[in-house]
Formats: structure tokens, C-alpha cells, sequence
């Protein structure tokens, strides 16, 4: 074989696609808490999004190309994959990786559509856990950030308590937003608990349990409590659930 052909071979290698080997084994999550039922939204929702996406064209940057030097959503100032990607993209990674680690992973998930780690990386006993796996990916597809740049997560503290299995770990951060309109820049303070949920379950890796929501720092006191990531989402489902409903009295009156 000539060394044309070699290097030939070597660039149709190197320009396949990675696929990411982040997947969500649901026979090792109990069922511990039912979801409503959503109900598709309107066609123009659904155009809108579809506009939206093809304009940012967001989607999952795993993979060879400019995943590898665009700067890390969470803002530690390295590259996606050298940073959360990397967490994304192998779950042995995942299992090793501290609490201060798998929240800025989950911040970025957010930001790259990981839809896989953000509901993997949830503690099953997460008052936000949806028993139907399936229904939650596709609630946080349809009420995905989009309309926010996530700009950076910044750490205040890590502390861990106990031994063993029984070990928590607490992170307070900051989590910072911009909005794509209007560029108004928002953020909230959070401090998470992770715990583990046993060796069988994402390889003994720290799961985000629950989060004490407060206003950060420099950023006006809002008329109602603020909400976190996951909370966001559940609410803005309901939000749909809720107009649903009231379209479905409407057409009960029309008739």
C-alpha cells in the first residue's frame, strides 16, 4: 500500500463522527414518582422551535471538530471536550469526577442539549425524577434553554460529609444566563446535595438529590421564589399542561 493511500484511509477515519457512549440504563432506576400527561403544543410552537434550532443550531457538540476548541459553557476556560465533554461523553469519567465537576457538567449539559446526562445524572430519589424517561428527555428537548446563553458557573464552595456510601456532597454555586434578545443578564445561587445511589447505578457516581434555591449575589429580589434548571423546566411544563386545558374548555364552550 503506497503512502497516498495510507493517508487517504487515515482522513476518511478521522472524519467519522464520534457518537457519544452516554446512555441512561433505566432497569436501574425505580419508579418513584409519576408525571402528568403533556400534550403536543400548537403547530406555530412547534414552527417556532424549528426555526429556532436551525438559526443556533444547537445540538450535542460531542465528537472531532469544533467541539474541541470551543470554550467550555461552564467557563472554566478550557475546552468543552478537555472539560464537561469529557464527563458527557464517558461515563467512567463521570463516575470519577468530584461533585464540583458534575455540577458544572450538568450547567453545560443544559447549554449542549446532553439530554442523556442531565436526567443520568439525577438522583433517583430527586423530587423532579420522572419515572417515565422517555417523557422527561423529551420535556426537556421541547423546554430547553434556547433562549439563554449559559455563560458560566461559578463555584463558591465544595464540602463533603460522612463516610463510605453514606457520604453527601454539598456545592454552592452560581449559575449565570444571558438572554439571547434582549441580552438582559440574569443568574441564581444554588447550593445542591449529591449523594450516590450504589455502584449499580451510573458507577457509583454523585447524583444531584436536591438544591436549596436563593437570589445571587447583585441580582434584584424577584416577586416569586427563584427557580433552578430542573425546576424551570417542570414548570414550564405545566405551564403547557395548564394552556392545554384551558383551549380544550374553551373549544367545550365554542360548542
Amino acid at each position: 500500500m503506497t503512502n497516498t493511500s495510507r493517508l487517504f484511509i487515515l482522513l476518511i477515519t478521522l472524519a467519522t463522527p464520534c457518537v457519544s457512549s452516554f446512555t441512561v440504563n433505566t432497569r436501574q432506576t425505580s419508579p418513584l414518582s409519576s408525571c402528568s400527561s403533556l400534550k403536543p403544543p400548537s403547530l406555530l410552537q412547534l414552527d417556532a422551535k424549528k426555526q429556532k434550532s436551525k438559526k443556533k443550531n444547537k445540538g450535542s457538540t460531542s465528537g472531532f471538530g469544533g467541539a474541541a476548541v470551543v470554550p467550555c459553557p461552564c467557563g472554566s476556560g478550557l475546552g468543552y471536550m478537555k472539560c464537561c465533554g469529557r464527563l458527557h461523553n464517558d461515563p467512567a469519567v463521570f463516575a470519577a469526577a468530584t461533585a464540583e465537576e458534575v455540577v458544572r457538567a450538568r450547567y453545560s449539559a443544559y447549554s449542549e442539549r446532553e439530554v442523556d446526562f442531565i436526567v443520568g445524572s439525577t438522583h433517583p430519589l430527586n423530587k423532579n425524577f420522572i419515572s417515565d424517561i422517555e417523557h422527561w428527555k423529551e420535556t426537556i428537548r421541547m423546554n430547553c434553554y434556547d433562549n439563554f446563553e449559559l455563560t458560566s458557573c461559578e463555584i463558591l464552595d465544595e464540602t463533603y460529609e460522612g463516610e463510605g456510601d453514606k457520604q453527601i456532597a454539598k456545592v454552592k454555586f452560581v449559575a449565570k444566563m444571558t438572554q439571547v434578545d434582549s441580552r438582559e443578564k440574569t443568574a441564581f445561587q444554588e447550593t445542591s446535595t449529591f449523594e450516590r445511589a450504589g455502584k449499580n447505578i451510573m458507577g457509583g457516581a454523585w447524583l444531584y438529590k436536591e438544591g436549596v434555591i436563593e437570589t445571587a449575589p447583585g441580582m434584584p429580589e424577584p416577586e416569586t421564589a427563584p427557580k433552578n434548571l430542573d425546576e424551570e423546566l417542570k414548570a414550564q411544563e405545566e405551564g403547557q399542561v395548564d394552556e392545554s386545558k384551558e383551549e380544550d374548555g374553551d373549544e367545550s364552550t365554542a360548542e
